[in-house]
């Protein structure tokens, strides 16, 4: 019976203990909490408030009674632990939570351990005691009490919604501007401050800026210049800076496209143009081979500048994430055009001049079939293009070459590889893949005869029936040959009619432009063996042009230079050797007049005249 209430004895002394530590703890973690007022009262940690709260008063005066009984003439002390404990479950009772509500009931009691100078690092003590209490009290369920969150001075809607523009930040006059938040793609001017990122020699578009208490838009304000973006010449200074764009729909000595810093109180915003509508660029591999070309049809997404570089010689370099629309053309596929969208990082410079963009890095070229890894650099290289051919696809011989250098418009001829397209009795133009120059000094010559082996003769008429000299053999240039289908010649002779009635005649000036075969049928002719071929060409020529008189029949006397285009119609029938230009039809005309036959519904058509 004694060994039984020594062990309870020493049960009820390490209990005691432990509230002990337990409240310092908590004193001490109240103390490390930045929230912390010294006028408040330690409250206890949620965990640690469970493991006091249910030792209650009644089983603390069962044990001190066991331990009375054997133990009469020892006195102990009630610890000033228990005595807080029963203070805090009597306001607890009371309806109060914590000991900020109800100091009185505390303020009389010393705290169980002297605070020490520096908190103690508690990381692991609360994990130790949350253990320690579910053990020891595991079939008692008391809810935890839910901890307050603490709020800061400035409100989240506040920093979503505003900015603060100081520009002595900047070195410049110590005024404060309190403006909406830009967006990420814009650049806010406003007074005398003027974002560090708007540089001369770039390319912006302008949109006034909305005042800070001026209520949503469903239409954000339009963009200054009619939306265009326009180069940034100069800067002014001052307290009211003159910022002076490139003069476009205006002239040197008047140019409109300016506008001051204060000109609006609320401000303006600057958006970046790396890459425009309209621009070009080869696309490259990893390896630095010119894949294909792009055109840039539409701007998906505003354009962001993500980095600026300015050197110790002026120069400045900026790197613009674009993300448009564009006009694809890969080389293996023969010309085809596809629409998909292309993002980037576009690496611009600025010397003495204008900014232009160096190149474009990490470029994704697609959606479903996403090619990643490429390389823009500006322009059309057409001496880069690279074309691959193969025998077998015309069942010839299975030798497969790449070609460098061709214009899409140009059929190829290399080694043992003749392009089927490539029709006897037609005219062609010819030239070297690696050579700007053509053959036979630029002429268009009709084809006579394609040979056949190895090394193919390609013949043309010649000059002189005793020594024609106008041949090559397809194998004789290791780069390849590029031959243009031509229809329409230099002073060609035609009668224009529409309607059934004759509008005048004309006469071919110049055919430099290059002729792009369409496509090429192969028609039944009734009572003949075999089939004629068909080709339909695209032209652009230069023309001198006569109209008749209104009455119809005769023809003026004055002569129009007018450019003409159209699609030509040049038919071999079977059993002859030579092909022969039927018609020039869905004409335009470079003139006023076309808008006269247009709203007329009067379609041109040229015929050509012997």
């Amino acid at each position: 019976m004694v060994d039984q209430q020594n062990l309870e004895m020493t049960f009820l002394t390490a209990l005691c203990k432990r509230v002990d530590e337990t409240v310092s703890k908590s004193k001490a973690l109240c103390q490390s909490n930045k929230y912390y007022r010294p006028s408040q009262q330690y409250p206890l940690p949620s965990v640690k408030r469970k493991i006091l709260f249910n030792l209650t008063k009644e089983t603390y005066i069962h044990i001190k009674m066991l331990a009375n009984s054997a133990m009469e003439m020892q006195v102990e002390e009630t610890p000033l632990a228990l005595r807080r404990l029963w203070n805090l479950t009597r306001a607890r009772l009371a309806g109060t939570t914590t000991t900020i509500d109800e100091p009185e009931l505390v303020d009389n009691l010393p705290y169980a351990q002297e605070p020490e100078e520096r908190p103690k690092a508690l990381t692991s003590a609360p994990s130790d005691y949350e253990s320690d209490g579910e053990e020891a009290f595991s079939e008692l369920d008391v809810p935890e009490v839910p901890e307050v969150q603490c709020k800061g001075y400035w409100t989240s809607s506040v920093y979503d919604k505003e900015v603060i523009l100081d520009a002595s930040t900047l070195g410049d006059v110590p005024a404060v501007y309190r403006v909406p938040q830009p967006a990420p793609h814009q650049m806010p001017v406003i007074g005398v401050y003027i974002d560090p990122r708007v540089r001369t020699g770039f390319r912006y578009k302008i949109r006034p800026m909305q005042a800070l208490d001026a209520p949503p838009l469903s239409v954000k304000p339009r963009y200054l210049f009619d939306g265009k973006a326009l180069t940034l010449q100069s800067i002014g200074r001052g307290f009211a800076r003159r910022l002076t764009f490139e003069p476009i729909d205006s002239t040197l000595n008047e140019n409109n496209n300016y506008f001051w810093s204060d000109s609006r109180p609320e401000g303006f915003l600057f958006e970046i143009e790396a890459v425009s509508v309209g621009d070009k660029f080869t696309i490259y591999d990893a390896n630095h081979e010119p894949q294909g070309i792009l055109e840039v049809v539409q701007q998906q997404k505003n354009q962001i500048e993500i980095n600026q570089l300015i050197g110790a010689d002026g120069t400045i370099e900026k790197k613009v994430k674009i993300n448009t629309l564009c006009k694809v053309e890969w080389y293996e596929n023969d010309g085809a055009t596809k629409l998909v969208p292309v993002t980037g990082v576009a690496l611009l410079k600025k010397g003495r001049g204008n900014a232009s963009v160096v190149r474009v890095i990490n470029v994704a070229i697609g959606i479903k079939q996403l090619k990643k890894g490429y390389e823009l650099k500006p322009g059309v290289q057409s001496s880069s293009r690279r074309v691959k051919v193969n025998g077998a696809d015309i069942k010839d011989i299975p030798c497969q070459y790449s070609m460098v250098g061709l214009e899409r418009y140009e059929l190829p001829v290399i080694g043992t590889y003749v392009d089927p397209r490539i029709i006897p009795g037609f005219s062609y133009r010819v030239r070297p893949a690696n050579s700007r120059r053509h053959l036979f000094e630029g002429r268009s010559l009709m084809l006579q005869s394609v040979g056949m082996g190895y090394g193919k003769r390609i013949t043309f008429k010649p000059d002189t029936l005793n020594a024609p000299e106008n041949y090559f053999w397809s194998d004789s240039h290791p780069e390849g040959i590029g031959m243009e289908p031509r229809a329409v010649h230099p002073d060609m002779k035609f009668s224009i009619t529409g309607n059934g009635g004759l509008l005048g005649e004309a006469i071919v000036f110049r055919a430099d432009l290059p002729q792009i075969e369409k496509k090429t049928e192969y028609v039944d002719v009734p009572g003949k063996r075999g089939k004629a071929v068909e080709k339909y060409i695209q032209v652009d020529v230069t023309c001198h042009v006569k109209l008749a008189t209104t009455g119809g029949g005769s023809v003026d006397s004055e002569v129009h230079l007018m450019k003409v285009s159209g699609t030509a119609l040049v038919r071999k029938d079977p059993g002859q050797q030579t092909a022969k230009l039927i018609k020039v039809f869905n004409v335009g005309l470079d003139s006023q007049l076309n808008l006269l036959f247009a709203h007329s519904q009067t379609e041109l058509t040229f015929h050509p005249i012997p």
